[in-house]
């Protein structure tokens, strides 16, 4: 990015984290005229090599911890890493991490992607559309959080992945299985192979539909699009109609963030990722998998346990995740899965209700009890301040 972008965005970035943390105090202390300020964040760039860097926050909890979750096997004890989906960054956990840092234990940190938000964006090397190979341009994801881990010296982390960035979770703890001890996939992207029928939609569509198709084939970048001139308009109404006025939605900020996300610097790996990992859909779901990860992907995973979360009106199907849940069963071998669901949310879960993302992920820790198919958050909304 260059300096006036760079300064601009990291403004943003802030601005929507420090709202996070102010809100959290006001929530969790609300009869105290001035809240204790108890959780504190902390951004820099980490050096990942060949001149690069990931653009890191790391939350903490400057009071006395809570009690460890109920039922916790441990495991909130290990460094969690939050990685974004398509379009964002790391201040999409604004809301959440606060109050998950008073909880959890271990270290606590959310990560831009290399190539997206304020990571280094390199010149994408690759081809932009259908025609990139999938397998390298998981590669460069993933291979720059393996450079990313090896700086922050984690041996083994919990990893969790929202949408795109669930994807590359798995991703990740495909090659490098040594180092994730569990994946929370939060409303992942990419688990079920596009039904048969959809190339004949595809075809049939309106025209506008099938230019919208062949742009995101041909990997046109909806990033390009944002920097003509439309990013703010185009934002500003998503954010208006996407979230709920809740005392938690800082939609001014959250604006402001993804449009520097979306206009700031240079397209390089996240402008690209819509096209070269995922094809559109149409059917069921809105996107999937150039390689999908269901059928074979993931109950060939070395890790022991997944943690699946959707939103209770999510635009990703539980249902395809169910299925490798019941799969993996009748094989008898591969990962135990779970399916949590947070209630009041869509897609984007983490802000749509943030209590319940956290108190979900919180379970996910708990080695003793089922928690599949268990729905989390129905008391926040009813309990926000701002109604």
């Amino acid at each position: 990015m260059g300096n006036a972008s760079s300064t601009t965005q990291r403004a943003a970035e802030h601005e929507l984290l420090t709202r996070g943390t102010e809100w959290w105090a006001r929530w969790s202390q609300p009869n105290e005229q001035q809240p204790l300020q108890n959780i504190s964040f902390t951004v820099r760039d980490v050096a990942i090599g060949n001149g690069m860097h990931i653009h890191t926050a790391e939350y903490k909890h400057t009071g006395p911890h809570r009690s460890a979750p109920a039922h916790s096997d441990g495991t909130d004890q290990l460094p969690l890493v939050a990685m974004h989906g398509f379009g964002t960054g790391l201040g999409i956990y604004y809301a959440a991490l606060p109050a998950l840092a008073e909880r959890w234990r271990g270290p606590l940190f959310a990560i831009d992607t290399l190539g997206c938000g304020m990571s280094s964006r390199p010149r994408w090397h690759l081809p932009k559309g259908a025609t990139c190979d999938v397998a390298e341009a998981e590669a460069f994801f993933i291979d720059g959080l393996e450079c990313w881990r090896k700086s922050m010296s984690i041996e083994r982390m919990v990893l969790m992945g929202h949408s795109a960035g669930g994807y590359l979770a798995v991703a990740y703890a495909e090659k490098y299985p040594m180092h994730v001890e569990r994946l929370i996939l939060v409303s992942s992207v990419g688990v079920p192979h596009p039904p048969k029928q959809l190339a004949e939609v595809h075809r049939e569509a309106p025209l506008p539909v099938r230019l919208v198709l062949y742009g995101w084939k041909s990997g046109i970048s909806p990033f390009t699009i944002a920097k003509m001139g439309l990013g703010h308009s185009l934002l500003r109404r998503y954010v208006e109609m996407r979230f709920a006025d809740a005392s938690w939605v800082a939609k001014t900020a959250l604006e402001a963030y993804l449009h520097g996300i979306w206009t700031g610097g240079a397209n390089s790996a996240g402008g690209y990722a819509l096209s070269t990992l995922l094809s559109p859909g149409g059917i069921g779901e809105l996107a999937y998998a150039r390689h999908p990860q269901g059928a074979e992907r993931i109950p060939a995973l070395r890790v022991g346990r997944i943690a699946a979360l959707y939103g209770d009106h999510d635009w990703m199907d539980w249902h395809n995740m169910e299925d490798v849940r019941k799969d993996i069963k009748m094989r008898g071998h591969g990962p135990h899965i779970d399916i949590m669901h947070i209630s009041n949310a869509s897609h984007n879960l983490q802000v749509d209700n943030p209590l319940g993302f956290v108190d979900a992920v919180l379970e996910t820790c708990n080695a003793d009890r089922s928690v599949h198919q268990r729905v989390y958050g129905l008391e926040y909304i009813k309990n926000d301040l701002l109604l």
